[in-house]
C-alpha cells in the first residue's frame, strides 16, 4: 500500500493540508439539526439527516439551495437567491449556537494527528465551512495546537475545488507545493489538490455528495484516518 511519504516520489513531507468535514469530523448530525430548525422556522419542509449528508461539501449556501429546491420541488438552479440569503442566515443563527453539539471527531483523527505533529509534519486545515465555525470546532477538539494555520471558506473569495485555499495554506505554512499532501473526502478536494499540484489522499467514510470518493481518483484511499500513519 502506498503512504502519504510515497506519494511525494522521494521529495520529503514536510505539510499535510486536511478539510474537515467529513474527514476529520462528523459534523452532519449539528448540521442537519441546525438546517431543520432552520427550515421550520421559515416555513419549509425539513430536509432530514439522510437529505443534508448527502448535501454538504460545497460550502453552506450550496447547502441551504439544495435544501430550498428539495422543500420547494424545483430544480436547485431555480432557487431564487433572495431565499437562499433568507434561509442562510437563520441558518448561521442556528448552526452558531450548536455546532459541537452531536459533532464527533473521526476514529484515529486525534492520534494521527499526534504522530504527525510529533514528527514535525507542519498541519493546516483547509475547509469550505466558513472560519467562524470552523474555528471554535477546532478549538473545542482540542485540533488547533496540531493545525495552526486555518483557511476557511470565507477566507478566500473562492473555494474548494479551486487550487487558491489549498495554496495559500502553503505559503501560511511556508512549505512547498511539492512536500505537500491533501487529504479530505471529496471530489472537490480530488480537483483542488489536482490543480495545486500536489497529490490526494481521500478517506472512504466521508460525505462526498452520496457518491464514492473512489470515483474521483485520488492518490491513495482508506478507510480508517489512522489508515493514513500505518500505511
Amino acid at each position: 500500500m502506498k503512504t502519504l511519504q510515497g506519494l511525494l516520489d522521494g521529495r520529503e513531507l514536510k505539510a499535510i493540508l486536511f478539510d474537515l468535514d467529513g474527514t476529520l469530523i462528523d459534523s452532519v448530525p449539528d448540521l442537519a439539526a441546525a438546517l431543520d430548525a432552520s427550515l421550520e422556522q421559515l416555513y419549509y419542509t425539513p430536509a432530514g439527516l439522510a437529505r443534508t449528508r448527502s448535501w454538504v461539501g460545497n460550502g453552506a449556501r450550496k447547502l441551504v439551495q439544495r435544501a430550498l429546491a428539495n422543500a420547494l420541488e424545483i430544480p436547485e438552479n431555480s432557487v431564487s437567491p433572495s431565499l437562499i440569503d433568507q434561509l442562510l442566515a437563520v441558518f448561521f443563527d442556528h448552526y452558531g449556537e450548536h455546532s459541537c453539539e452531536q459533532t464527533v471527531l473521526y476514529d484515529g483523527v486525534y492520534n494521527a494527528l499526534s504522530n504527525w505533529h510529533q514528527q514535525g509534519v507542519r498541519m493546516a486545515c483547509v475547509t469550505n465551512k466558513p472560519a467562524r465555525f470552523s474555528d471554535p470546532i477546532l478549538t473545542h477538539f482540542d485540533l488547533q495546537q496540531f493545525m495552526p494555520v486555518l483557511v476557511g471558506g470565507d477566507t478566500l473569495a473562492v473555494r474548494k475545488p479551486d487550487p487558491a485555499p489549498l495554496l495559500l495554506a502553503c505559503e501560511q505554512l511556508g512549505v512547498d507545493v511539492a512536500n505537500t499532501v491533501m487529504v479530505g473526502d471529496s471530489v472537490n478536494d480530488v480537483r483542488a489538490a489536482r490543480a495545486a499540484g500536489m497529490p490526494v489522499a481521500c478517506v472512504s467514510y466521508g460525505y462526498n455528495h452520496g457518491a464514492p470518493v473512489a470515483d474521483a481518483n485520488p492518490d491513495l484511499l482508506v478507510d480508517n484516518f489512522f489508515d493514513l500513519v500505518r500505511s
